[in-house]
């Protein structure tokens, strides 16, 4: 079950953790993959999306459009969250099964290929807590160390086309070269282009494909996303400091992590100490690794928009002035 990130260059900060708390046969065990769990998960999402479009072709108003933007925008990052179970291949078995699954039913409407876009993932995973994490301006704070920047960056703002950079163009693993699409991705990715554009433009009108899918997809998945790294993985004091400790679970609930952190992905350390475990097998680890001393020196949050309430009454923080660090952001 090894991936990249249990031999991670920054294993000395979470190497005790992973030795103390869980055994590996209970790694094994809890990460016993249930693809038909997945599947139905999709499905159901699909299908609450699906809906949303119909009710707004049947009434087109404001009062079906904003509430219908919500559950978009939300069923799709729940989508995301299990596609980033298959950046990992822990959606099926079978890598090739596996990215089927993720780059038809999960990435290929927003215009993303796994094998491509897991590069990035995991090196995140595997570079977290130092400079050669590309994720690092997602929560390093020397992009964030007054109330300007935060709002750039929780708007997409500062980091947009970095991020649409990493998804899209990525490089290989050493950053020699990027990684080019096959005949298998054009066809996937041009046939939700037609289908998604196409169709709802026809069922609803010109203004739908930017409206019902790229508008929601931007700011409930996209923009969502890039806060909960932020909240999962920063805190309001010196990278040099902060580095130490970036493994953060929030206990949050249940209308918090519809926004925020859909299917478990709040429990965001046991996932990053263990990445082979599903994330419907996350709450079992979570609540097994609390009840061992070990998990004293770990970290639990209660929200995450007290969390961003508290790091803005921080700001300014003056050892996270912006400097030529952020030259070190690939």
């Amino acid at each position: 079950m090894a991936t990249a990130a249990t031999a991670a260059p920054a294993k000395s900060a979470y190497h005790y953790f992973r030795s103390n708390l869980l055994t590996p046969q209970r790694i094994r065990e809890l990460s016993v993959l249930r693809p038909a769990r997945a599947l139905r998960d999709i499905v159901f999402c699909w299908l609450v999306i699906i809906a949303t479009w119909t009710v707004i072709a049947y009434r087109p108003a404001w009062w079906t459009i904003l509430p219908g933007l919500v559950v978009i925008g939300t069923r799709y990052y729940a989508l995301f969250v299990i596609g980033h179970d298959g950046m990992h291949r822990r959606v099926a078995q079978k890598t090739a099964t596996n990215d089927l699954i993720c780059d038809v039913l999960i990435f290929g409407p927003i215009g993303a290929i796994i094998r491509l876009n897991n590069h990035n993932h995991l090196q995140h995973h595997y570079w977290l807590a130092t400079n050669r994490d590309p994720d690092r301006l997602k929560h390093c704070c020397f992009n964030k160390a007054n109330l300007a920047n935060l709002i750039g960056f929780l708007t997409g703002v500062t980091v947009v086309f970095v991020a649409a950079r990493h998804v899209f163009f990525p490089k290989k693993g050493d950053g020699s070269t990027r990684i080019g699409y096959t005949l298998r991705d054009f066809v996937i990715l041009a046939g939700w282009t037609i289908l998604l554009c196409g169709g709802l433009t026809w069922r609803i009108g010109f203004w739908a494909y930017p409206v019902l899918w790229l508008l929601p997809v931007f700011v409930f998945m996209y923009l969502a996303d890039n806060f909960r790294s932020f909240a999962e993985h920063s805190h309001p004091e010196a990278d040099s400091l902060a580095d130490t400790h970036r493994l953060v679970t929030y206990r949050s609930n249940s209308l918090e992590r519809m926004f925020v952190a859909p299917m478990n992905m709040n429990l965001h350390t046991v996932h990053h100490l263990w990445p082979s475990i599903p994330y419907y097998n996350l709450p079992i680890a979570d609540k097994e690794t609390r009840q061992m001393p070990a998990s004293a020196g770990l970290e639990w949050r209660g929200s995450y928009f007290a969390y961003l309430w508290r790091y803005t009454n921080t700001l300014p923080l003056a050892e996270c002035q912006p400097t030529n660090q952020s030259a070190l952001i690939p």
